[in-house]
């Protein structure tokens, strides 16, 4: 493989601007490198140092990215030279190198342009700070083209031409006016007609011609033929001078590579001879030198020879000591090799309207051929050009791609960039001589770095100041210790000087050291979203305010408070009450005490409701035992005692669920807490609805039937009653249905919505801050609604039948102390309520008032129901009356009796009660006279009915009448 070497524009890329200039300068110039504003702190000289050692900036354009760009697939004809790029030992770039993200400059085909173009890539990468490519172009005419979006631009993407000669590709150019901006670049350029100082010199001295003549203007050609003899086309060979490849025949009025005005053409025909005019290229200035000529009736000829041959031409008629004259331009380095050996002809001046007439042709007429005597000659016709002045003096135009106007920091600087004509000057001369100096490599480069290191007075102003340095903008920074108390953030530049990673490389002033590591308690999440905020700090610590500091709770003590401890987030070693990381504002709150949202197991308040209720358990538990005791006593027997058990049951367990009440809320007292206090209201409340309910089906009997309702059939209603079911009817519910009517709605709550403990945050009125409180938690009400009406249906339900059975016997109906305990039970639940709603309640305080409250409501419930029969223990039971041997007790007491009619019945009688179960049933034999209010009784006699009422029991006599038997109505209830 053939060995490639860096491209030449790649050897001389950063070499330019040293420390030796950067110190020569500040000595000639007096100034300090490192000086810097006092104000904003950037440096005054900012632009004084060596070159930077890489690109600062990149030039974001999409096509230069492109993978196609600049490769023969897509119709790419030049040469490129990226970064990096490589050639072979003939100069051809075998490697185009990175061409992506570079700023890319057209130049070649003339010194001027090759100058120029060093001088912007020398300020471009080594003050600026871009990376430049290089694209050889032959044709300033497709500048616009390669600068736009089209497919041309795609294919060869390039941003900056110096050096455009407009008048020249004006038609071309516009095509893409849009796609690029343009500004003079300062100097200017001019063609024109030249000839030799020395034929100047010999025209004047009029050596071998009628008298002197002044060559170098344009009217001396037209007043005699002296000078279109002098410079005659007959002196020079037509085959050095024309060359067809440059101007092809039946192009510009061309033939075999010259054309001619018409007054040669009328010259030829008198036999007389035309002058020459050396020319290069047609396309160069098309038509401008030979219209003007023509225009002013001079016979010439214009031949074309190149750029090249011209030159060589030229020097070898100088050296010949001859006579010629030809078309060339400035700035160009012929004129600065060969200083002073050229005059250029005045013409006609420049005329503005004049120029704008130039219709950028000749020789479009075509020729005319003769034949005289064996002879053949060609004649030039006339021009429809009508211009007949000189060059005008042309401002050189600088294009550069709309696409940078998107980096106001390129843009501007390729605005202000201007050479005058003594810069270009200056540095084609000290061009010529470095082409004579074998020793050095790029004659260009150099001169353009000689002019770039004398004139930093000069192009210092052209790039704007780099942006102010700024925290947010050019620091980067990392944090750590996310896992810790605290957080370290630690600074770095974005882009740190590769010469001294402590100071900034695309900016300068502002912030010009890095800010001192930060410690702060924020967290990591929040310092990632919110740097705007915290990033200021570096320069000043931010002013104190509530989220610099923290407050920790304590458990609840067993004064059911909890104390809030004030801190700093990050409190100074030697003075906890100072911040390290804010200043100034609030100061630390002073710690406070709030109370808890329970009260805690080992509290005074816990303690004192547990022993009462433990004395109300007792006490319940005392009356369950003496109800078992005395069940059998008429007044407990017929308050069906299995049932006032079940009642008291309910009254533990209401004393149960106020125990329940102390401590954390958790999942036991979560959920076992509504199933506590609905089983015990349900059982107190539940077992009057069906001791009442069990007598209202007993005395409400109008048929007289016999009636059998057993204590499990009453149980079963109360089961049901606990199960939210009471099923079609109750004397036939099975047992196997038993368990499906237990599903209630507790049950369901439980399993549906379950009231778990749950978390949450409030404000709170003891300091600026919010609690975390638990509590049981349902995300729906009407579970609770619905038991809360379930409980009032049982409840009225209740206080209705009691209502229905309120003239039966006081021994079997209780409607009185039904009524006292549902009026105490609502004007308790009404007081709670208003409590709640008029005034807020510490938890403690809540738990303590419903405790204290429940706890009396059960007892005073307890001591509705049970005290009256306990007073009553003593009462005569109906068994106790009858014997076989009359007693004073079985005498009639006419007082004693419910007004009626009393009838006197001799016969055995059986006195069976209503409410009386299997072995409940009253009877007595007796041989005495029966008294009996008709009434108040339905007897059976003989196979008789006899129909009555005696208070309220309704009783079933049936028996043979049996003489001297005797029944009587007791002011009891009492049958005997």
């Amino acid at each position: 493989m053939a060995s490639t070497t860096p491209s030449d524009l790649d050897l001389v890329r950063r070499k330019c601007l040293d420390a030796a200039w950067v110190s020569a300068n500040a000595a000639s110039l007096h100034l300090d490198p490192n000086a810097r504003d006092p104000t904003s702190h950037a440096k005054l000289n900012p632009w004084l140092r060596s070159s930077l050692p890489t690109a600062r900036f990149q030039v974001n354009d999409a096509r230069t990215y492109n993978p196609t760009a600049f490769t023969s697939s897509c119709g790419y004809r030049e040469v490129v030279a990226g970064v990096g790029a490589t050639v072979d030992a003939t100069g051809n770039v075998v490697n185009k190198g990175r061409i992506a993200g570079t700023f890319v400059a057209e130049y070649g085909g003339w010194a001027s342009i090759d100058l120029t173009t060093y001088v912007n890539v020398i300020l471009l990468q080594e003050v600026l700070g871009y990376d430049v490519s290089f694209v050889y172009i032959d044709s300033s005419s497709q500048s616009t083209a390669r600068m736009s979006t089209s497919a041309r631009g795609q294919c060869t993407p390039t941003h900056f031409n110096p050096e455009v000669w407009s008048a020249a590709h004006a038609s071309q150019l516009d095509q893409f006016a849009s796609a690029a901006s343009v500004s003079i670049i300062g100097y200017y350029g001019r063609s024109g007609h030249y000839t030799l100082k020395a034929n100047v010199d010999q025209a004047l001295q009029g050596r071998n011609l009628s008298r002197g003549f002044s060559s170098d203007f344009w009217r001396e050609y037209t007043l005699a033929d002296d000078l279109i003899s002098f410079y005659s086309m007959a002196k020079h060979d037509r085959t050095r001078v024309a060359y067809p490849q440059h101007c092809p025949d039946g192009t510009g009025g061309c033939l075999n590579g010259c054309s001619k005005s018409y007054a040669c053409t009328l010259y030829e025909a008198q036999g007389k001879t035309c002058m020459l005019v050396l020319m290069m290229e047609y396309g160069y200035d098309v038509g401008y030198i030979q219209a003007m000529i023509a225009n002013n009736n001079v016979p010439a000829y214009f031949c074309f020879a190149g750029y090249t041959n011209v030159g060589n031409y030229i020097l070898d008629v100088m050296a010949r000591n001859g006579s010629i004259t030809f078309y060339h331009y400035e700035p160009d380095m012929f004129h600065f090799d060969h200083p002073g050996k050229f005059a250029r002809v005045a013409w006609p001046l420049a005329d503005p309207a004049k120029v704008a007439l130039a219709t950028g042709s000749f020789g479009e007429l075509g020729y005319v051929v003769l034949t005289f005597v064996m002879e053949c000659r060609w004649y030039g016709n006339a021009s429809t050009n009508p211009l007949n002045v000189d060059f005008p003096q042309l401002n050189l135009l600088k294009y550069y791609s709309s696409i940078l106007r998107n980096d106001p920091f390129l843009s501007h600087y390729l605005d202000k960039l201007q050479l005058t004509q003594l810069d270009m000057n200056t540095m084609l001369q000290t061009l010529s001589g470095y082409n004579k100096n074998s020793t050095v490599q790029n004659p260009t480069f150099n001169a353009a770095c000689d002019w770039v290191k004398a004139n930093y007075a000069t192009w210092q102003a052209w790039p704007d100041p780099l942006p102010l340095c700024s925290i947010q903008t050019h620091v980067n920074y990392t944090i750590s210790g996310c896992t810790a108390t605290s957080r370290q953030v630690a600074f770095a530049w974005s882009q740190p000087d590769p010469t001294n990673a402590s100071q900034p490389f695309v900016c300068d002033g502002g912030v010009t050291t890095l800010p001192a590591p930060l410690r702060t308690s924020r967290a990591c999440d929040w310092l990632t979203t919110n740097p705007n905020v915290w990033l200021p700090w570096t320069l000043s610590p931010p002013v104190c305010d509530s989220s610099f500091f923290a407050y920790t709770i304590s458990p609840c003590t067993t004064t059911a408070t909890r104390l809030v401890t004030f801190g700093w987030l990050l409190p100074t070693e030697a003075n906890s009450s100072v911040s390290t990381e804010c200043i100034n504002g609030i100061p630390l709150p002073s710690n406070a005490v709030i109370q808890c949202d329970f009260v805690p197991y080992n509290s005074t308040v816990a303690t004192a409701i547990t022993a009462f209720s433990i004395v109300i358990v007792i006490g319940l538990l005392v009356l369950m035992v003496l109800i078992v005791h005395y069940r059998n006593r008429p007044i407990i027997k017929r308050s069906q005692w299995p049932l006032l058990l079940t009642m008291l049951s309910g009254g533990i367990f209401l004393c149960v669920y106020v125990l329940m009440g102390a401590g954390p809320p958790s999942y036991s007292t979560c959920g076992g807490r509504p199933v506590v206090v609905s089983l015990g209201y349900t059982l107190v409340f539940g077992s009057l609805f069906v001791k009442s309910l069990r007598v209202y089906l007993v005395f409400n009997n109008k048929a007289m039937k016999r009636v059998k309702i057993s204590l499990w059939d009453i149980t079963k209603v109360l089961l049901a009653i606990l199960g939210i079911d009471m099923g079609d009817i109750i004397s036939s519910l099975p047992l196997k249905n038993l368990l499906v009517t237990l599903v209630g709605i507790v049950v369901v709550w439980l399993l549906v919505d379950f009231p778990a403990p749950t978390s949450f945050s409030s404000p709170t009125t003891e300091f600026v801050g919010t609690v975390d409180h638990v509590s049981c938690h349902s995300s729906n009400f009407i579970f609770t609604t619905l038991s809360i009406f379930w409980k009032c249906v049982v409840t009225f339900g209740g206080v209705f039948i009691a209502y229905r059975i309120r003239h039966a016997d006081s021994d079997f109906q209780e409607s009185i102390w039904i009524f006292a305990s549902c009026c105490i039970v609502f004007v308790g639940g009404l007081l709670m309520m208003a409590l709640s709603y008029v005034a807020t309640l510490s938890p403690p305080a809540a738990y303590t008032f419903e405790s204290i409250w429940v706890l009396l409501l059960t007892a005073i419930v307890m001591g509705l129901m049970i005290g009256p029969k306990l007073m009553r223990l003593s009462a005569v039971a109906p068994a106790e009356t009858t014997s076989k041997k009359p007693r004073t007790s079985d005498s009639v007491n006419p007082s004693r009796f419910s007004s009626g009619k009393t009838v006197p019945v001799k016969s055995r009688v059986q006195v069976v009660s209503e409410n009386a179960s299997k072995g409940d049933r009253v009877s007595s034999e007796s041989q005495s006279t029966t008294h009996m209010t008709t009434a108040s009784t339905t007897l059976i006699v003989g196979g008789q009915r006899r129909e009555g009422a005696v208070g309220s029991t309704s009783f079933r006599l049936a028996a043979s009448i049996v003489p001297q038997a005797q029944v009587m109505h007791h002011p009891n209830g009492v049958m005997s």
